[in-house]
């Protein structure tokens, strides 16, 4: 359901909402009325507040996100200062990435090989870590160890490692 809505902003229940943008972009947002915040006119004050794209996150990620922000709002806490972001690990974004881009590729075995390579190589290194820890001594202890017997898996590992770092920088998730 959530792929298949067109453009609006759709209401899931308890202030939680998925916005699609005409382009077809998903993002999760919850409205909550933070304890003891008033607007202008002096009524409590409604904000919204940002949970993440609905590609990263799935629905049961955004209700329970959306219970955390509302539990805070209650507490008289403002959720945009208060709340922790969850980074999504390298893997989770691999994943995403090559969902999202296998429409682009000329055969199914080359997405297969696609991923596969980061599945092998990768994954048992730095899969696990937080997107915005990886740097060059992380990438370099992934390449390392296959660069002189398998050079050309090595290069082409480094180059799908350096997409998969890019769509994160261009989510908000890593800097640099």
């Amino acid at each position: 359901l959530v792929e298949n809505l067109g453009a609006g902003r759709h209401g899931d229940g308890n202030g939680l909402y998925l916005v699609v943008d005409p382009s077809g972009a998903r993002r999760w947002i919850v409205r909550v009325v933070v304890k003891g915040q008033k607007n202008k006119k002096g009524a409590p004050l409604r904000t919204d507040f940002g949970l993440g794209g609905a590609e990263i996150l799935t629905i049961n990620q955004a209700r329970e996100r959306a219970l955390e922000y509302r539990r805070m709002a209650k507490q008289g806490l403002n959720p945009r200062f208060n709340a922790r972001q969850e980074i999504p690990t390298f893997e989770e974004v691999a994943q995403q990435v090559h969902i999202d881009r296998m429409p682009t590729w000329k055969s199914a075995k080359h997405g297969q090989q696609w991923i596969n390579t980061l599945r092998d190589y990768a994954f048992p290194k730095i899969g696990r870590m937080p997107k915005d820890s990886i740097d060059q001594p992380e990438v370099m202890m992934c390449l390392a160890p296959i660069w002189t017997e398998k050079h050309e898996t090595a290069k082409r590992l480094a180059q799908r490692i350096k997409t998969v770092l890019d769509v994160a920088r261009s989510k908000g998730f890593r800097s640099g």
